[in-house]
């Protein structure tokens, strides 16, 4: 009896664990894609002194059929890039801040 009450716990015990690491490993890889990937747009922003500007004034163009259409770069990269248009509308003063640039979470600076 001791020795199925040690293997439940050791059991249990061993699975909880798994389930903390993958549960805290997960947002620090979506964390760093994201980071890397409004990287890659901040650098086609460089390229783009215009665009940059539309956009900063107006971020929801990135969803204008007929902006995208004058700026074929910009929609390819953004269909290349389909995490980066959701956070340009859902957080555009991250993107266009320095959240990405400065700001990192806790698990970034392990």
């Amino acid at each position: 009896m001791k020795r199925k009450k040690t293997f439940w716990y050791s059991s249990s015990a061993a699975l909880i664990l798994t389930l903390v690491l993958s549960i805290l490993g997960t947002p620090g890889a979506a964390w760093s894609s994201l980071r890397d990937e409004v990287r890659q747009f901040h650098d086609f922003l460089q390229d783009h002194p215009k665009v940059s500007t539309e956009l900063r004034a107006n971020p929801n163009l990135v969803s204008s059929k007929r902006y995208l259409d004058k700026h074929d770069d910009l929609d390819r990269f953004l269909k290349r890039h389909p995490s980066v248009k959701r956070e340009i509308l859902d957080h555009p003063s991250r993107v266009f801040g320095s959240y990405y640039r400065n700001d990192h979470p806790y698990w970034a600076h392990r």
